[in-house]
């Protein structure tokens, strides 16, 4: 399942059908209208197709969030050791940083819920996070919470630990590996302003 702003789910969903061949759905709720026309009242869509994309804001809506985890635990197996869902990608996951410790934002709280139900999760971001060691954490804690957890500073250890999990590409580096660059080379000209 990926998880994105609402603006980019069509995006998502053209790149993983040209780029993979794979057909993910739009859940939203037009898609969930029409899954129980065609399954019948009692289908959860959650439950129906095996590719979802769907929007951080739709997901975290009440109703729709327990429909989510009644799909959930409906397919939950847990003699098997087997969780019910394979991978979780987060998209723009900046959206989703604690502030601080117990303020979680309605986003915030729906990918605490739903995380847990992911085998395995990536969070993709191109905005730094706010700069609070605190919102970073808890960013992490909600990536691994048995490898991080919420805390106001960094320990040596915690630093070896992210760079195992955080894969860091920067332009320059894509630049230097790629036979035509990819990005313009950035120029700083400073001006000199005079205040009266």
């Amino acid at each position: 399942m990926i998880v994105s702003p609402a603006t980019i789910q069509i995006q998502w969903q053209e790149e993983l059908r040209s780029k993979f061949n794979l057909d993910f759905i739009r859940m939203d709720r037009n898609a969930a209208e029409a899954a129980l026309r065609e399954y019948g009242a009692d289908a959860n869509p959650w439950s129906t197709f095996p590719h979802i994309i769907t929007s951080m804001d739709y997901l975290r809506q009440p109703a729709v969030l327990e429909q989510f985890k009644a799909a959930t635990t409906a397919m939950y197996r847990g003699d098997s050791g087997v969780l019910p869902w394979d991978l979780l990608i987060v998209d723009e996951a900046h959206n989703f940083t604690p502030n601080r410790f117990h303020d979680d934002s309605q986003r915030t709280q729906m990918l605490r819920e739903i995380s847990a139900h992911f085998e395995h999760r990536i969070f993709l971001t191109a905005t730094p996070h706010n700069g609070f060691t605190v919102s970073f954490t808890g960013l992490l804690e909600l990536l691994d919470p048995v490898r991080f957890q919420q805390k106001a500073e960094l320990s040596t250890g915690d630093q070896k630990q992210i760079r195992v999990v955080m894969v860091r590409r920067l332009k320059s580096e894509l630049n230097a590996r790629s036979v035509r660059p990819r990005f313009a080379k950035r120029r700083v000209k400073a001006l000199q302003v005079d205040l009266t």
